[in-house]
């Protein structure tokens, strides 16, 4: 059997058949070359120990033999104790459920109680970051019985549910416990709905854009007190993954925010007239895309209303877990676009790498580079590095190169005159705000729905080279172009679309995140290793692509998969993905986490190692820090049902739930954090 192995493996035979291009700068960068540079990683991971788990359709949590798994917290559980002890869904308000643990939570991040750089291994009190991207109507409220019972209240409560929270966690005798606090402030939890006020800082705060929607905002949300005469009650919302830093602060990335806005912009023409980056935004994002009728929204997701309104979001918000009080800042400097995720890392010198997808297809992966330094001994001195920087964008190159294009005021405006673009820039402010046109011009390659960018780190938070890029699938046809493969078909002249995503990896220059070049190659392509056919029926109909192979060699072996979207890198350098979407391709299991080894020889072993609950999205995987102990978000279960059936178009039927998961019998569904450990308290993974 032919083994495919990492690029950096076969350059020496790459360069024979590139010829000429053996010469060029990037092939004889340091680093480049040899996988002893680039695979500077000390530990090479093995293969885990525990036994795959089977495919399945369970509406439980299913793990391997060894393992067991216990809810931490779920939506609507009480962050405070002034909130009622039990929660009713029915009975839900704004103001209750701004005491609850939000819906349909995301990326998770953990930080010792105590900060410390870098953290403590053993720690038995930790503060719990978690997303609540979006909230889902059909899975709110169980007593309504149609859509049309919604009110303006039902609503309110239902944009509250969204954000992110924020818990403190301890561990007990029996395992991790989320716990209470007294009141709001008299803790660390907390909610930050799209009503909390947060800070523009960086180059696009004062953006006109932002001022407008900022006035509007503030005119329809009541100032709660206590932040300062800048903020903005417009809070953050959409909040996908995100990361953290090694100054102990949670980076949250807004994403799908087009969903929030409703209404009509038929009476936007004028504007569209006056201001051509207006109509260029709205293309890009879509807005409005919400299904609710304007007249139940508040008043400031009206697009009619606050056309400027989604100029508030699509940003990079930094949250400080450690204090109650503070107030979130929009990290202008990161570019807006449909963040998936801002993952960091130190480049060799301390600055401050971060790591981005635009999470939509054939948009494209994104680097900031600090241009201050990383202090390990003053937190506070690092709590604006984000606020100055340089920003990039990945070019994918045919020769296995790439580089990162630095996205400035001077370039983008000439790429335009040189494409005869009508675009232009007025300043670094306004380059921000559009950052996806900026990357369009400047030749950043488009990708398929890039979400987590992963940088392999030592225990110092230093980046050692490698980085993997998760692109979750493109449902629409087209051809191979560098970073966005094609799979093995029967019709190879015939564009395809590419339903079940891939990985790829891409090596820095020289190790160091903050390098402008790099080597790429395709690290996994989802799919069937096992599968005698190129194709395979999906749940839905339509035939997917289904080969793991890349030119010819597999990619993986074990287990099959689809539809990679959030990963997590441990210690030793096995990386754990988490799907989202991958039982619309592979109908007989429910979408899962997966590992295999980050540096191991292909084809790299898929071992599963959970299965979620029907109808769920598994998200944001992550360890404790003596990696004892493993958790996940569980999303919407019981968003359908085995058959693939959307509960939005079962629910109005009267049909009843779907899924009952966390609390089992016949309990209404509940996104959750799950947490997993080995029952002989081990490792993960071990």
């Amino acid at each position: 059997m032919s083994r495919a192995k990492h690029f950096n493996d076969i350059v020496a035979s790459r360069r024979t058949v590139l010829g000429g291009l053996v010469a060029t700068p990037l092939l004889a960068l340091p680093g480049c070359t040899t996988p002893t540079a680039v695979g500077a990683a000390s530990t090479v991971a093995t293969t885990p120990a525990f036994a795959p788990v089977a495919a399945t359709n369970a509406d439980t949590i299913s793990l391997p033999p060894g393992y067991s798994w216990r809810k931490l917290i779920a939506w609507g559980d009480r962050l405070f104790d002034t909130a009622a002890p039990v929660f009713d869904p029915n009975t839900l308000t704004r103001a209750e459920q701004e005491q609850r643990f939000g819906q349909n939570n995301d990326m998770l991040a953990l930080f010792p109680a105590t900060y410390a750089f870098p953290p403590a291994k053993d720690q038995d009190r930790m503060i719990l970051c978690a997303n609540n991207e979006y909230a889902t109507p059909d899975l709110m409220y169980p007593a309504i019985t149609a859509p049309s019972a919604f009110t303006a209240e039902h609503v309110s409560a239902i944009y509250a549910a969204v954000g992110v929270s924020v818990v403190e966690l301890e561990r007990r005798s029996e395992g991790w416990r989320a716990i209470t606090n007294a009141t709001p402030g008299a803790g660390r939890n907390r909610r930050i709905t799209p009503f909390t006020p947060v800070q523009f800082s960086g180059p696009a705060a004062r953006h006109p854009w932002i001022a407008e929607a900022a006035r509007i905002v503030n005119a329809n949300e009541p100032d709660p007190g206590g932040a300062p005469t800048d903020a903005v009650r417009c809070g953050t919302m959409a909040n996908c993954a995100g990361g953290y830093t090694p100054w102990g602060t949670y980076l949250t990335a807004e994403e799908n925010f087009d969903g929030f806005f409703v209404g009509s912009s038929r009476g936007l023409d004028p504007l569209r007239f006056d201001d051509p980056a207006f109509a260029l935004d709205e293309s890009s994002f879509a807005y409005p895309a919400g299904g609710f009728p304007a007249a139940l929204a508040p008043r400031q997701f009206n697009i009619a209303e606050n056309p400027r309104g989604p100029s508030l979001y699509g940003w990079v918000t930094e949250i400080d877990p450690y204090d109650s009080s503070s107030t979130p800042k929009k990290r202008t400097a990161l570019g807006r676009c449909k963040h998936e995720c801002a993952t960091t890392a130190l480049a060799a010198d301390g600055r401050v790498a971060v790591y981005m997808g635009d999470d939509q297809r054939d948009e494209h992966v994104y680097k900031f580079v600090s241009r201050g330094r990383f202090n390990p001994a003053d937190r506070r001195a690092n709590m604006n590095l984000l606020d100055d920087g340089q920003l990039y964008c990945a070019q994918f190159l045919e020769n296995g190169q790439g580089r990162w294009l630095a996205i400035t005021l001077e370039a983008a405006n000439a790429a335009a005159e040189r494409e005869e673009s009508p675009i232009r820039f007025r300043d670094e402010g306004d380059l921000l705000v559009r950052v996806r046109d900026a990357a369009r011009l400047l030749g950043a390659t488009p990708m398929d729905r890039p979400e987590d960018v992963e940088a392999v780190c030592d225990a110092n938070w230093r980046g050692l080279g490698p980085v993997l890029i998760v692109c979750t699938n493109n449902i629409e046809r087209g051809f191979e172009h560098p970073g966005s493969p094609r799979r093995e078909s029967d019709r190879p002249t015939s564009a395809q679309n590419n339903l079940t995503g891939h990985i790829l990896r891409i090596d820095e220059a020289g190790g160091d995140c903050a390098a402008e070049a790099f080597l790429w190659d395709v690290f996994v392509m989802a799919g069937d290793p096992n599968s005698m056919a190129l194709t395979a029926r999906t749940r839905g109909g339509p035939l997917a692509h289904v080969s793991t192979a890349y030119k010819g060699a597999p990619t993986i072996s074990g287990d099959r998969f689809a539809c990679p979207d959030n990963i997590f890198i441990d210690s030793t350098h096995r990386v754990w993905i988490a799907t989202d979407g991958g039982d619309s391709v592979f109908a007989d299991c429910n979408d899962s986490v997966l590992c295999t080894p980050v540096n191991a020889e292909g084809p790299r072993v898929m071992k599963r190692f959970l299965v979620g609950p029907v109808g769920s999205e598994i998200c944001g995987p992550l360890m404790a820090p003596d990696e004892r102990a493993f958790l996940c978000a569980v999303q919407h279960p019981g968003a359908n049902d085995v058959a693939g059936t959307d509960f939005s178009q079962l629910r109005w039927l009267g049909e009843p739930a779907t899924s009952h998961f966390p609390d089992g019998g016949d309990s209404w569904p509940r996104s959750a954090v799950v947490i997993v450990t080995r029952d002989d308290g081990g490792r993960i993974g071990d």
